[in-house]
């Protein structure tokens, strides 16, 4: 008896201990992951407990906000987006730019008046003052009535300034039957833009601010998002048998009977998303100290391994072009075929990426979208470019990337499609986003989203920015370029800048390895480009090659005549070539010019003329030109018309060689535009 209570009590002490190293284990992995230096200014923080009803579809939560006002303003108001309001009605500014295409609510939906929506149900400041009266909606952009997406709070005490202010409430919101980004499918949660977020505080100068000011604007069908960097601490409560992933680390996972809570800690994020579903496989795998986390469906867990490889070739790339990815988590999602919705889509250390196990190896989506959406990361995520005024800026540069990482680590020019003897490669899949619009004229990049009032948009912020960006790593070249790109975030990293702060950068950098060989700074490029819609199109007008004729006759007023020589001398040619700039876009040219001899020439050209020649006397004649011979100009339109032959008097199919090679080469770049 004695030896038994001895055993059953060291049994107790090893479970005792067991669990006390256990939950040091744990303490000191979640304390591992936290920053112990802030990454941001942590302006907008949230603490948030919420309840997931799967059967009513909604989500009832109290949330917590702390702002740190982060000027010398006193601030008397505070907007907050209330997205899930674009699916409240068929009048909203989101439904009718959209004419309802973008959201896949049924008819029979609509008759059950199955509509979706957010509501804060009460609202307290840190003084304990009730404030649910000084709540309205404001449409700030298009003054619609019946637009609730920006919901403007009135406080009874300002905030003064850089200091911080809390302010509690409780809300509820009906999710949305799979609109686009966000909602719900089945038993499938994609949970995106889903609760009271607070705008962005612009002090003055700070992007185009001339004066302190909110910038929060409605949610427009052609847009996505702008928030304020933060701490998230956000508790998920949901049926037991749903698993949940979600922006940053888990720090806490409890059962209470039918009920499962999830605590998920984001440091230095603008956003949160969380994902839930009972069917999900959890993949885990690891980078340099990265938890990477693939969240699959049991029909897509053949391509895990792709998703992951093609994810660590992008830490790898971005961790030497730019510096290395610094959370210590990231979730990819691939959603069940029944909540595409939600594909293809980024938010702060998770993003989506849908996936079909019966593509084959070389058709690359599933690489393209998971290398593309990581690249968010960087832009969207740790510079946070306002993608609603300046989509471009993110979604630019991240199609720029995409294409320059596939290029390093797959196949060069066969990286998105190898299939069935089709090749598609980088240089077509970046021209035809752009060259693929109906109109390419539509609207100055520097647009705002919601200008693009009849269509074009998506084309000119992935297509026409990369083109162009990839246009000025070609005029400047690569060392100079990743110069450009790596000085750029490591200034305005968790900054928002603005297209002013890159256009900065540029100007700064390209003197420091050309001088002024590209002129006093790049606003010649860079205005056409960002500010203009002209097209860019040089061509080959025509090779002339005429022989030079003696001179024969009377010349200078003399009588007497020039007569043809006795003696046959060889022949001498004017051998000219003729250029054309079609398009209004000008920019400098390098042109290489074939002789018959064998010799060749590259000769510049600025490019700025309507039209400009080279010519050459000599016993050789021109046999073929080519305008950007190392393609670096993608921004022109027709690469067809970049090149010439003269046809040889040759026998067989070698007459034509060089002219089909040098025609096919460009072809099939341009072809790429109907693919």
């Amino acid at each position: 008896m004695f030896v038994l209570l001895i055993n059953n009590s060291l049994m107790n002490l090893n479970k005792t201990l067991l669990i006390i190293l256990l939950c040091i284990g744990v303490t000191a992995s979640t304390q591992d992951k936290k920053f112990s230096t802030p990454l941001s200014p942590r302006t907008a923080n949230y603490t948030i407990q919420l309840n997931l009803d799967t059967h009513k579809k909604q989500v009832q939560a109290t949330q917590v906000l702390t702002f740190n006002n982060p000027s010398s303003d006193t601030i008397w108001t505070m907007p907050f987006h209330m997205y899930y309001n674009a699916f409240k009605n068929n009048k909203s500014t989101f439904m009718t730019e959209a004419n309802g295409l973008m959201s896949t609510k049924s008819e029979e939906d609509i008759q059950q008046g199955l509509w979706s929506w957010i509501k804060i149900l009460t609202v307290e400041d840190e003084q304990g003052n009730n404030l649910i009266d000084s709540l309205h909606f404001v449409a700030v952009d298009d003054a619609n009535p019946n637009d609730h997406t920006v919901l403007e709070l009135r406080l009874k005490t300002p905030i003064l300034p850089y200091q911080s202010y809390e302010l509690e409430m409780s809300w509820l919101s009906q999710i949305p039957k799979t609109a686009i980004r966000t909602g719900y499918s089945r038993d499938y949660f994609f949970m995106v833009q889903w609760y009271p977020k607070l705008g962005v505080y612009e002090p003055k100068n700070c992007r185009f601010a001339k004066e302190g000011q909110w910038n929060c604007h409605q949610y427009h069908a052609n847009t996505e998002y702008f928030g304020e960097f933060g701490v998230y601490n956000v508790q998920m409560t949901v049926p037991k048998n749903f698993v949940v992933g979600a922006s940053g680390f888990l720090l806490e996972e409890k059962e209470e009977g039918d009920k499962k809570s999830y605590t998920y800690l984001a440091e230095d994020v603008i956003d949160f998303a969380w994902t839930a579903n009972p069917n999900f496989i959890v993949i885990e795998d690891e980078w340099k100290g990265v938890e990477l986390k693939l969240m699959v469906m049991p029909e897509h867990q053949c391509n895990q391994d792709r998703f992951l490889k093609a994810a660590k070739y992008a830490l790898d790339f971005f961790e030497t072009y730019i510096e290395k990815y610094p959370y210590p988590t990231m979730t990819i999602v691939s959603p069940p075929y029944y909540g595409l919705f939600s594909g293809a889509m980024e938010y702060p250390t998770l993003f989506t990426a849908p996936t079909l196990c019966i593509l084959p190896p070389n058709i690359r989506t599933t690489e393209t979208l998971t290398m593309h959406e990581l690249t968010h990361q960087y832009f969207m995520q740790m510079l946070s470019t306002n993608e609603q005024e300046e989509a471009w800026m993110d979604e630019g540069f991240t199609a720029f990337f995409e294409a320059k990482m596939m290029d390093k680590f797959y196949p060069k020019g066969v990286f998105y499609w190898d299939y069935m003897g089709i090749n598609v490669g980088s240089e077509e899949y970046r021209r035809g986003r752009f060259f693929n619009a109906d109109n390419i004229k539509i609207g100055p990049m520097s647009n705002a989203g919601w200008l693009f009032k009849h269509g074009g948009h998506r084309e000119i912020v992935y297509g026409k920015a990369s083109v162009w960006l990839k246009t000025l790593e070609g005029l400047v070249g690569e060392t100079c370029m990743q110069e450009i790109i790596h000085t750029y975030f490591q200034r305005w990293k968790f900054k928002h800048p603005c297209r002013k702060d890159f256009i900065a950068i540029v100007n700064e950098i390209v003197p420091k390895h050309h001088g002024n060989q590209l002129g006093q700074d790049m606003n010649w490029f860079l205005d056409q480009v960002i500010y203009g819609t002209e097209e860019c199109d040089y061509s080959v007008h025509k090779i002339i090659n005429k022989e030079i004729i003696e001179p024969l006759g009377f010349f200078e007023n003399t009588d007497q005549v020039q007569l043809p020589s006795e003696q046959k001398s060889e022949k001498m040619f004017e051998a000219k070539v003729i250029l054309y700039r079609l398009g209004e876009v000008w920019l400098p040219q390098d042109v290489k010019i074939t002789f018959d001899n064998g010799e060749i020439r590259l000769e510049k050209w600025d490019g700025k003329a309507r039209s400009h020649d080279f010519t050459y006397r000599g016993k050789r004649k021109i046999l073929s030109v080519e305008i950007d011979p190392s393609l670096k100009i993608p921004l022109d339109k027709n690469l067809i018309n970049n090149s010439h032959t003269v046809e040889q008097k040759s026998s067989g199919i070698t007459r034509y060689f060089t002219s089909f090679v040098t025609w096919m080469q460009a072809a099939m770049i341009t072809a790429s535009t109907l693919i």
